[in-house]
């Protein structure tokens, strides 16, 4: 199939979230697969940095319809990973030249709906400039969500390059969903007629993603439990109705995401002082060594670490696990690590627990991949309250690791951690809570802790359970390539 996959963000070339790992390995590994891969983002100069070398101007006048009648002058730059995967770049330094993606010192960019409109309309003119014949048309978030929506309109129905193409388009996190004013329908160049509840009207402003939705041949998400949780109000975030309506319809499915098993392999790993695998462990207790040394803790074999990995935003519930812990530093045998950074009082919290406890707790306020490998390797355990959390690779990190997770069961938390009981501790990866309250997540901390030190037998299944699964991109790459057979077979 000649896939063309649309985002904002890829790795290694510019990345603000998980958005980006997927638009990297899932393009890659569909083509290790046999298909042709086009993947479109914006041309950022200056987040890319020595990656702008990588890439070389293919196309240096592409007409851009941009309002009613104006029209923009583009160029398209590409880096040729393989005979069947090609990255392009959407060049225009207007909306795309930046210091970040999205926004500038938390506050977004006033012109968002202008930049990303005008991605959208790009990509489209570049595959017509391009010439690519498309069987899958596959957008990511509300970013691109509007090359669907052009998919079906007079704009582009009529070529011949999209007269085979159904559409996929994946949600990768319904919080974020691309509201403007609904006069930035100016820059579409489509008509008020697409301004209804079946298309962009969302509580009389625009709504990208929900047009995308509504539009598109088939909608996913990152994992099957959050494809189930937003059809409810509580995680639907006012769009359950109109995803209610595509599952009705048989259009709605969650995917979870693989994670990048060449990157995040403890046998291999360059980023750790020392490597380790499930047949030999012996460096996974120097590694956890290495990070109490690293963090100014007492070098202690025997007191359980507890690691956290994240930003500081209320979706992650760190608000909960800062509330909750202030028992257990007072009167547990424990030691906690964190690296995360986000919201100022947490990040004040959290710092004076370390100055509060230096014996108990060590606090990274910023981020630090290879530290973050070394938390990964060190720590017994790995800490994910989550409010919602779509797929989340943490915890997928932390059992190839044989580090056992401790998560909220929500989303991907929920599909890929085995909850720890006595009667299932052959398939037991780690331990989950229900309700995110303080007293729940400090008695599941309580709880893990007290299996670390009183059934080594059950703790260390538990280890070898977690780093013999796998979540390598080849099964998520299958399960999207039934998906478009399905597309192209069904509609």
């Amino acid at each position: 199939m000649n896939i063309v996959w649309a985002t904002s963000e890829a790795a290694p070339y510019a990345k603000t979230g998980g958005l980006a790992d997927v638009s990297y390995s899932l393009p890659y590994a569909l083509a290790e697969n046999g298909h042709n891969v086009s993947v479109f983002m914006p041309y950022y100069p200056q987040v890319m940095g020595d990656k702008c070398d990588d890439t070389e101007c293919v196309y240096k006048l592409l007409g851009v319809p941009f309002g009613d009648s104006n029209e923009e002058w583009a160029s398209i730059r590409q880096h040729k990973i393989s005979e069947n995967l090609s990255f392009y770049f959407i060049e225009f330094d207007r909306y795309f030249d930046r210091p970040k993606l999205y926004d500038w010192d938390g506050n977004e960019y006033s012109d968002n709906a202008e930049r990303f409109i005008f991605l959208s309309r790009a990509i489209m003119q570049a595959v017509l400039a391009l010439d690519i014949q498309v069987d899958v048309l596959h957008a990511n978030d509300w970013h691109t969500a509007l090359c669907n929506v052009y998919l079906k309109s007079d704009l582009y129905n009529s070529y011949e390059n999209f007269s085979r193409t159904k559409s996929i388009i994946t949600i990768h996190n319904i919080g974020y969903q691309g509201v403007f004013k609904k006069s930035n329908l100016y820059w579409t160049g489509l008509g008020w007629d697409y301004f209804n509840v079946h298309c962009f009207e969302f509580y009389d402003q625009l709504n990208l993603l929900k047009a995308g939705v509504l539009t598109s041949d088939m909608v996913t998400t990152v994992s099957p439990t959050y494809a189930e949780e937003i059809l409810t109000r509580d995680y639907g975030f006012s769009l359950e109705r109109a995803l209610q309506h595509r599952a009705v319809q048989g259009k709605l499915r969650g995917i979870l995401n693989g994670i990048d098993v060449i990157e995040w392999d403890p046998e291999t790993d360059k980023l750790l002082p020392y490597n380790f695998s499930d047949k030999d462990l012996t460096g996974k207790a120097q590694c956890k060594a290495a990070l109490q040394e690293e963090f100014g803790l007492p070098v202690r074999p025997d007191v359980p670490i507890y690691g956290v990995v994240s930003r500081l935003a209320h979706q992650k519930g760190l608000d909960v696990f800062i509330e909750c812990i202030d028992d257990m530093l007072k009167e547990d045998d424990v030691q906690f690590v964190i690296i995360g950074s986000g919201e100022t009082w947490q990040e004040t919290a959290l710092s004076d627990y370390a100055k509060a406890y230096p014996d108990k707790f060590g606090a990274h306020i910023g981020y630090s991949n290879k530290l973050a490998h070394l938390v990964e390797a060190g720590s017994d355990f790995f800490v994910m309250p989550s409010r919602y959390e779509p797929c989340g690779l943490n915890q997928m990190y932390s059992m190839k690791y044989g580090t056992v997770p401790i998560v909220r069961s929500t989303g991907g938390l929920e599909d890929t951690v085995n909850n720890y009981s006595a009667g299932n501790i052959n398939k037991a990866t780690g331990f989950k809570f229900y309700d995110l309250y303080p007293a729940a997540l400090r008695d599941t901390l309580r709880w893990a802790g007290s299996v670390y030190r009183n059934d080594k037998p059950a703790f260390a299944k538990m280890v070898t359970n977690g780093m013999k699964m796998d979540f390598s991109w080849h099964h998520t790459a299958v399960e999207y390539e039934e998906l478009y057979q399905h597309a192209n077979s069904r509609f």
